[in-house]
């Protein structure tokens, strides 16, 4: 996106009259209205603004590949991922994994475990960390959204960002970055934390790894996601 005079000027107004980010949201219509939807210029308009709430189910749809950039294909994607959907969930109900009183991220997981081709004929005891984290992020997508279709989809799509090796990578200097953040801001905290062990046994890993999908406030943790969806491999400010 090119930054243009008119539009800063126009911006600076709209601040300064308290109609903060009408301009961002008319940038963003106008790139969903487009028959094919550029795809970097999504991803560098929700990693420099904040994502209005109506956009966001079709924004992830889109950044994450769950919809193809061109519209006039998104009918029939639509259809094939339904068919798919209850195809998968009709095999786990012939199959007894699942039955009406199955939750959604357990129904999700199955599916997951199926595709990857890894679907046990007893459950386990205990899940391993990575379907773990499936689950609870599976959790608050529902909670967030409604079509369950599209939030198995999603689910799938945004799981797979996280086992990226770049992302990975990243969760090291993340959980760095957070300790210095808190021997900054609060030292005593941090001495205290440091001295009963308490810092050494926090689950930052899984924090990370969900991108505290069970931690934060939904309001915050939607913003954690819609940068990890554009293309963030981090999300914490640099120290």
């Amino acid at each position: 996106m090119v930054d243009d005079p008119q539009r800063n000027f126009r911006s600076h107004y709209y601040e300064k009259v308290g109609f903060r980010g009408v301009e961002e949201k008319k940038s963003l219509e106008i790139l969903l209205k487009e028959e094919t939807i550029a795809l970097s210029k999504l991803q560098t308009f929700v990693l420099r603004f904040p994502l209005p709430a109506l956009f966001r189910p079709l924004v992830w749809k889109v950044l994450l590949g769950v919809l193809p950039v061109h519209k006039d294909a998104h009918e029939f994607v639509v259809r094939q991922k339904e068919e798919q959907y209850q195809d998968m969930k009709h095999a786990l109900v012939v199959m007894r994994y699942i039955n009406n009183n199955s939750s959604l991220p357990n129904i999700f997981l199955n599916m997951h475990q199926m595709e990857e081709g890894r679907l046990l004929l007893e459950e386990p005891e205990e899940l391993l960390p990575a379907d773990q984290n499936y689950v609870t992020i599976a959790t608050r997508m529902t909670e967030m959204l409604e079509d369950e279709v599209f939030i198995f989809f999603l689910c799938e799509e945004f799981h797979r960002r996280l086992q990226e090796p770049k992302f990975k990578e990243s969760i090291p200097q993340m959980i760095k970055r957070l300790v210095q953040y808190l021997q900054t801001e609060d030292q005593t905290l941090y001495t205290h934390m440091l001295n009963t062990g308490i810092l050494g046994a926090l689950p930052c890993e899984r924090w990370f790894g969900t991108c505290f999908a069970h931690i934060l406030p939904e309001a915050c943790v939607q913003r954690i996601w819609d940068k990890v969806i554009a293309g963030s491999y981090r999300f914490l400010l640099p120290a």
